[in-house]
């Protein structure tokens, strides 16, 4: 008989047997009928250990993250039942169940617990269950799956074109003309690349309350970081650190934003995430590098400035002037500091690197400047922002690219280019984390 002190059993094991439990029908503890439809990638980050899972439990289909532990009573041991990055939880799932309680969330609500050992009786490593990609992709030939990744990524651009065509003519109800519509839509897109995913919302409140159309106007670099900065709520003195930087260019942001010209409603230091980032990726680093951007362009406006920039790219190997236009390197205060009073012994990368220029590139500069070449009738700045999509090199992977990759055998795979990886994040987003395995162009 196998007991639980026979042998030596971790987190990671069980993790893998909750991996291989897809398309089994188990039984929680509760006695509801559990159904693994997606069993969710692995979050490399502080939470729950997979997220994005998709399950029917009850019959009812359900999305979100799933934590697993080798004991149940792990969760509670561990404070998961304190923590709010918790709530999103749809199932805990333990190798053995050695708590008397239920699982409850931050938020009181109760989650089902699947108990491994009894659920598979013993026999977890004996499932032979992989996702249906993996089954079909053994004989495929790599040409077809790179041709299925490029029209899943040219579906990507086409969402995305749709989505900023339709933000446009939204904005443009209430601003005085379309381009000023359009630039604010695609300041907003940019704003909101810059905050990855943990400050992508408050950098789109930034953008709202600090609109494209007043920091334009406004003339001096000082001017526009210190309203940018003032507005985000992340000068020192709105932080309470007024005696802790005494450098000339943050005194000289503090006295500007002092000044009784600004107008903008400000936001608080607790909107946005500062924890568990990677220092260079701050939110007070990435809107100093808007304003260099916004300052760069100053004389056509960010609008003319990327637009023209688009026109003036050519598809074929001009990709490097693209991401140029781009990139802000730190100078000065910013030469070797992550953050107020947060420096480096040395020098720091980009403000904004290649890589972060390339990926706004992907996803913001490339479908907005389509989109906007469609309502402008300018059918030479539609092609030419499709042709340097099409041709776009490969760019710096991210959790969920390095997930389908593996998830597809990619691993290895030095071919892909930035449209095949669009095309992997498109499958993802539409069909792995939907629980439509059924209807994947992969499997179809």
């Amino acid at each position: 008989m196998i007991t639980r002190n026979r042998i030596n059993f971790s987190e990671k094991q069980a993790a893998l047997i909750w991996q291989h439990a897809l398309g089994t029908e188990l039984t929680s503890t509760e006695d509801e009928q559990v159904n693994v439809i997606y069993p969710g990638r692995t979050n490399g980050d502080n939470g729950p250990d997979f997220q994005d899972a998709v399950i029917v439990n009850g019959l009812r289909l359900r999305k979100g993250d799933v934590e697993v532990h080798v004991r149940s009573s792990d969760w509670y041991d561990h404070g998961h039942h304190t923590d709010a990055a918790y709530n999103n939880v749809i199932l805990h799932v333990a190798m053995w169940h050695d708590c008397s309680s239920a699982t409850f969330l931050q938020n009181g609500k109760p989650v089902p617990l699947l108990c491994l050992a009894e659920a598979l009786r013993h026999q977890a490593y004996l499932l032979p269950r992989t996702l249906p990609c993996s089954r079909i992709l053994n004989p495929m030939d790599r040409r077809i799956l790179r041709k299925i990744l490029h029209t899943a990524g040219e579906e990507r651009f086409n969402q995305k074109a749709m989505n900023f065509r339709v933000e446009i003519l939204d904005s443009a109800l209430v601003t005085p003309g379309i381009e000023e519509a359009a630039g604010q839509v695609l300041y907003r897109g940019i704003m909101r690349a810059l905050g990855y995913a943990k400050n992508t919302k408050p950098f789109e409140d930034l953008a709202d309350r600090m609109p494209l159309n007043f920091i334009e106007c406004r003339e001096g670099l000082a001017l526009k970081q210190a309203l940018l900065l003032g507005t985000a709520g992340l000068l020192p003195s709105q932080r309470g650190r007024e005696g802790l930087v005494t450098e000339r260019e943050v005194q000289e942001l503090e006295q500007i934003w002092q000044s009784p010209n600004r107008k903008a409603e400000t936001m608080k230091e607790s909107d946005w995430n500062l924890s568990h980032i990677y220092p260079n990726n701050s939110p007070v680093r990435r809107i100093i590098a808007q304003s260099y951007l916004l300052e760069r362009y100053c004389d056509r406006g960010l609008l003319g400035g990327i637009l023209q920039l688009v026109k003036d790219t050519h598809p074929s190997g001009g990709h490097s002037v693209l991401q140029y236009g781009l990139t802000v390197d730190g100078d000065g205060y910013w030469r070797d500091h992550f953050d107020f009073d947060v420096g480096s012994k040395t020098k720091l990368s980009a403000l904004l690197g290649r890589s972060k220029a390339g990926e706004i590139t992907a996803n913001v500069i490339l479908p907005f400047a389509f989109s906007w070449g469609e309502l402008a009738g300018e059918p030479k700045l539609t092609d030419s922002a499709r042709g340097l999509y099409r041709s776009c090199p490969r760019l710096a992977e991210n959790c969920i690219t390095r997930h389908m990759a593996k998830q597809l055998r990619l691993e290895h795979s030095s071919d892909l280019t930035a449209c095949h990886q669009q095309g992997l994040l498109h499958i993802f987003r539409n069909y792995c984390r939907e629980g439509r395995c059924s209807q994947c162009p992969l499997v179809g």
